[in-house]
C-alpha cells in the first residue's frame, strides 16, 4: 500500500504526543503538568499537535484557564483511548493493575497514531514514559513508520532507583519494557544533563541518541499564583511572624523522600537552632503518622507543621513567607519543587539525588549533600545557618538560574530545535533505521 510519510521541513509542523495522562484532565502530577506546558507552549511556537492520552474521566473540569488552554486551543487536538480495563477488580494503576493495562493501552494507542502517520497527518511522534513501549511495537510492525523521527522521554524512571529489593521485583517487567522500548527510539530524552549519563546505563540507550530537554516550570504562571492577601493569612494563621527561622519541604510523604533523616539532622542541630524554628511540611503519603510520631519521639513536634495538601494558589503564596526550601529525597526525577522554590528566591539545601545538581550549587543559591547521608544533612544546614547572611543573595541566583534555563517558554523552543535536528537526519539519511 502507498504511504505518504511526513512532510517537508519547511511546513508547519505536525507533532503527535503520546502519554496516558494530561493536566488538568486527569490530575495534578509532575508529568500530567508537563506534558500540559509541553503541548500548550510548543503551540505557542506554531506547531500543530495531536495530543493522545486516556479516555477523560466525567468528574474532570470542562472550564477555567488551563482547559481552555489545552482544549480549546485550535492547534491540538485532543483523541482518547481507553486505559483502565481492570477496575473494579484490581486498581488501575496499582503494580499489577499498571501491568495488565499499560501493554494493551499503549498498543491500541499506538495502532490509532500510526493510521493517522499512515495518512501523511504526523511528522514527529513524541512519547512520555512508558507510551514508547506501543510506538516501539508498531514501528516494528509496520517499518514504513521508521521514517518518523521517534523521541521518547522516559522521565524519572523511578522503577529503576528504588531501593526496595520487594519493589525492585515488582518493577522487574516495567524495567525491559522501558529498556526495550527507549532503545526503539531515535533519540531519547534526559531531562537533566547530570543525568544524561543514565539512559545509556539504566536503559542501554545508544549515547548518541541521547538529548538534554530539561524539565521546567512555566515562571509566568508560578509568580501569577501568588496572592498576597492569602499568603498573609497562612503565615497569620501558622503564626509565621514568631519564628525566627522558617524551613519548608514539599513532596510526598514518602520513606524514599528522606524526612526521617531530616527530622533526625534537626535534632542534632538544637545546639545552634533558635528557640523557635519551624519546619512545613507540605504533602500527603503513608509516612504521615510515622513523621508525626518521629517528631514526637525527638522532642520536636511544637516546630514541626505537616500541612496536608496545598492548592497550587496557597503553595505559592506560602513560599513568599519561608526562609529557606529543604530537599532531603533519596533518588529524585528532576524535581520540579525544587525550581518552584528558587522562582520564589528561597536559598535551598538539598540532596545530589536525580536532577538536583543542575539546579542547585553550592555556594552559589544553597547547598548540596549526599543522599541517605543524616550527617552530611545536618551539617549542611548547620553550615546554612550560619551563613544566613547570604541567602538573600542565594535566592536571587537560584531564580536566575530558572529563568535561564528552567522556564517553559525556553524549553519548548530547545525541543522545536530538536525535532528540526531529527527531521534534517531523517532527510540526510534517508530515514530511520
Amino acid at each position: 500500500m502507498a504511504t505518504t510519510l511526513a512532510a517537508p521541513i519547511d511546513q508547519q509542523l505536525r507533532v503527535a504526543m503520546l502519554c496516558r495522562a494530561v493536566f488538568p484532565l486527569h490530575g495534578f502530577g509532575g508529568i500530567e503538568r508537563h506534558v500540559f506546558h509541553l503541548v500548550t507552549h510548543l503551540s505557542d511556537l506554531g506547531v500543530k499537535l495531536d495530543l493522545w492520552t486516556q479516555t477523560i474521566p466525567d468528574a474532570a473540569p470542562s472550564s477555567g484557564t488551563a482547559y481552555d488552554r489545552l482544549c480549546q486551543n485550535p492547534l491540538i487536538r485532543v483523541h482518547q483511548t481507553r486505559y483502565d480495563r481492570t477496575s473494579p477488580w484490581l486498581r488501575p494503576n496499582s503494580i499489577i493493575g499498571r501491568q495488565i493495562n499499560y501493554p494493551i493501552f499503549t498498543w491500541q494507542q499506538a495502532s490509532a497514531v500510526a493510521k493517522t502517520a499512515q495518512q501523511g497527518q504526523i511528522d514527529i511522534v513524541h512519547s512520555q514514559g512508558l507510551c514508547a513501549l506501543g510506538w516501539g511495537l508498531v514501528r516494528q510492525q509496520q517499518p514504513d513508520l521508521r521514517r518518523i523521527p521517534h523521541i521518547a522521554n522516559p522521565h524519572g524512571m523511578e522503577e529503576y532507583k528504588n531501593v526496595d529489593w520487594r519493589k525492585q521485583l515488582a518493577y522487574a517487567p516495567f524495567r525491559a519494557q522501558y529498556s526495550w522500548s527507549h532503545r526503539q527510539a531515535d533519540c531519547a530524552i534526559a531531562t537533566d544533563a547530570c543525568t544524561a549519563a543514565d539512559l545509556p546505563h539504566f536503559l542501554g540507550v545508544d549515547p548518541a541518541r541521547v538529548a538534554v530537554l530539561p524539565s521546567a516550570i512555566d515562571v509566568a504562571e508560578a509568580l501569577e499564583q501568588v496572592d498576597a492577601e492569602l499568603g498573609h493569612d497562612l503565615a497569620q494563621r501558622l503564626d509565621l511572624a514568631s519564628s525566627e527561622v522558617v524551613f519548608l519541604t514539599v513532596s510526598r510523604l514518602e520513606r524514599n523522600k528522606g524526612y526521617h533523616l531530616l527530622l533526625a539532622a534537626l535534632a542534632d542541630l538544637r545546639d545552634v537552632l533558635p528557640t523557635n524554628w519551624r519546619l512545613l511540611m507540605v504533602g500527603t503519603g503513608k509516612e504521615q503518622a510515622a513523621l508525626e510520631q518521629q517528631a514526637q519521639n525527638l522532642g520536636l513536634a511544637q516546630h514541626v507543621s505537616l500541612l496536608g495538601r496545598l492548592s497550587d494558589r496557597e503553595l505559592h503564596s506560602l513560599y513568599e513567607h519561608v526562609d529557606l526550601f529543604i530537599h532531603p529525597t533519596l533518588y529524585e526525577g528532576s524535581s520540579l519543587v525544587t525550581l518552584e522554590a528558587m522562582i520564589h528566591r528561597l536559598p535551598v539545601v538539598a540532596t545530589a539525588a536525580g536532577g538536583i545538581p543542575d539546579k542547585v550549587i553550592s555556594g552559589h543559591n544553597g547547598l548540596l549533600v549526599p543522599a541517605n547521608n543524616q550527617r552530611a544533612l545536618a551539617n549542611a544546614l548547620r553550615l546554612a545557618l550560619d551563613l544566613r547572611q547570604y541567602w538573600p543573595q542565594w535566592g536571587a541566583a537560584g531564580a536566575a538560574i530558572v529563568r535561564r534555563s528552567f522556564d517553559w517558554p525556553v524549553v519548548a523552543r530547545q525541543t522545536l530545535a530538536t525535532y528540526h535536528e531529527l527531521l534534517q537526519a531523517r532527510s540526510l539519511r534517508g530515514g530511520f533505521q
